[in-house]
């Protein structure tokens, strides 16, 4: 080996240890935040559900205690609490069952932590592999790799989703690691030219599973899949039938699973979660009596529906540019103010949890990234383009739903994400052939935006807590009970309504 090819392997090799090393640090991180979640008091709302579900399950059934579900339940008439919400999480259960005593302590911070960690792992391959686009000596390209790989851990999504264990967090975060493993698989396909029919049938899957955790993104990916399909029946012909066939099975199998489970839940497969009115399966909020059957959130559901293609756009400036609450919170409450004067006569009340922050506050090298990404997206490649398309039908339809909140940032984050992708290499191209002082200010300009992303993740932990006076309060036996006896049950329903949490015991 002659002495430049040594020191060409030298460096990559040193690279890749960055890369490694910077991971490592980034999985370190996102367990220091859900022990701080974990340890915070009161308890993070919910944060059992999947383990009581979980039990259920093993038992025959898809209910969980009234106790546990409390008002995201979505109650039957007779008081049966069911959730809506996906059973993807309950794969770590699966896992995690011979060696644990679930019931015992939440697995929901185990649960999470493996999802981010798999989910920025796959975002972080994905970004690395743009420098492969680009020609700069492998002297320019560590600080790049250093730079990329400590932007994705602590200037991304997963500080958010690692911000809280509670219950609202888990499906989210595997949603968050399936699409991050699809736009992986998705770019090595356009890098090599082909598809795969063991990489076609991964991505079938993780489409399929991403129903149960996010039916929404798992639309998008559904569309990305058939997008490949398509592909390698042009591409390979018969050679690429099987692992069609199979991966329209396996789609279809994960919506026929869907719609089993929203059969046995609330009666009807078509039917994904309760109403707020009573008479059929409805909301905890509203069967217990904490919200009214008009409340100005009901009558928005009602009238506008939770998904309406009329809330992007406003949706979208408050995602996108609203001041973080936490650092300027004057110039936050004008722009929510403006979104409440233009939505709400015409859409019904969108309710905007705390602590707001838009996206280019929070991820703001990934912003611009996404915008250099934007401004070339003519020149992408077309599997580039598509995967940007694939992306952008998850964020309109988050977009379009009646409720902002922090944790739905991470749901738009594969868009950000795809156009990141697309712009990196050109902007990659511009600091590199420029002075060091502009790789300073990008560095300072992403410092910032962690910075700001950091703190809005330490005020999120303290959201959806089972403080005593509010609507995510504990409930223990009288309390429960309580409720359930204003509801008219009789003393035997009351008691299979307000169970016990279960405990697994030793087989």
């Amino acid at each position: 080996m002659s002495v430049a090819a040594m020191h060409v392997s030298q460096s990559r090799d040193g690279t890749r240890a960055a890369s490694v090393l910077v991971a490592i640090l980034g999985a370190t991180f996102y367990a220091w935040m859900l022990h701080l979640s974990a340890t915070t008091t009161p308890a993070a709302f919910g944060s059992e559900i999947y383990d009581q579900l979980w039990l259920s399950l093993k038992e025959g059934r898809l209910d969980v205690p009234a106790r546990v579900a409390r008002i995201e339940g979505h109650y039957t008439p007779d008081g049966t609490a069911f959730i809506y919400h996906g059973l993807a999480p309950l794969l770590t259960r699966a896992l995690l069952d011979p060696f644990v005593t679930v019931g015992t302590a939440s697995l929901a911070p185990v649960t999470i932590w493996f999802w981010a960690v798999l989910g920025t792992t796959f975002y972080h391959a994905a970004f690395l592999r743009t420098l492969d686009q680009v020609s700069v000596s492998q002297e320019k390209r560590l600080p790049f790799v250093a730079l990329i790989g400590i932007l994705t851990w602590i200037g991304g999504p997963g500080v958010l989703l690692t911000a809280n264990h509670g219950f609202y967090q888990e499906p989210i975060a595997v949603a968050y690691a399936l699409f991050g493993g699809f736009i992986y698989i998705w770019m090595q396909a356009v890098r090599s030219g082909r598809i795969s029919g063991r990489a076609l049938i991964t991505v079938a899957v993780l489409a399929a599973l991403c129903v149960h955790a996010r039916p929404h993104l798992a639309v998008a990916l559904y569309c990305g899949v058939a997008a490949l399909i398509v592909w390698a029946l042009g591409q390979r012909g018969r050679a690429a039938l099987l692992p069609a066939v199979l991966g329209v099975a396996i789609l279809g199998a994960g919506g026929a699973g869907y719609l089993g489970l929203n059969k046995m839940r609330f009666g009807s497969a078509t039917e994904v979660h309760g109403s707020f009115a009573a008479g059929g399966t409805q909301y905890g909020m509203t069967f217990w009596g904490f919200e009214d059957e008009d409340s100005a959130r009901a009558s928005g559901f009602a009238e506008h529906g939770r998904f309406n293609p009329g809330r992007i756009v406003p949706n979208l400036v408050v995602y996108a540019v609203s001041p973080p609450q936490l650092h300027a919170p004057s110039a936050s409450e004008a722009v929510l103010s403006l979104h409440r004067a233009y939505t709400e006569p015409r859409f019904g009340l969108i309710r905007i949890e705390v602590p707001d922050a838009g996206i280019v506050f929070l991820w703001t090298f990934w912003s611009i990234a996404a915008a250099v990404g934007i401004g070339t997206l003519r020149r992408a490649r077309r599997g580039e383009i598509v995967l940007v398309g694939v992306a952008g039908i998850a964020a309109l339809l988050m977009l379009s739903y009646a409720t902002i909140a922090p944790r739905y940032h991470v749901d738009l984050w594969p868009l950000v994400a795809a156009l990141a992708i697309v712009g990196l290499p050109h902007a990659i191209r511009r600091v590199s052939a420029m002075r060091g002082r502009w790789y300073a200010r990008l560095l300072v300009v992403g410092v910032i935006g962690t910075l700001v992303n950091v703190q809005t993740a330490g005020a999120y932990r303290y959201i959806s807590r089972e403080h005593p006076a509010s609507d995510f309060a504990a409930w223990d036996a009288a309390t429960c009970s309580a409720h359930a006896a204003e509801k008219g049950f009789d003393a035997p329903r009351i008691q299979e309504i307000c169970r016990a949490p279960r405990v697994e015991t030793e087989s």
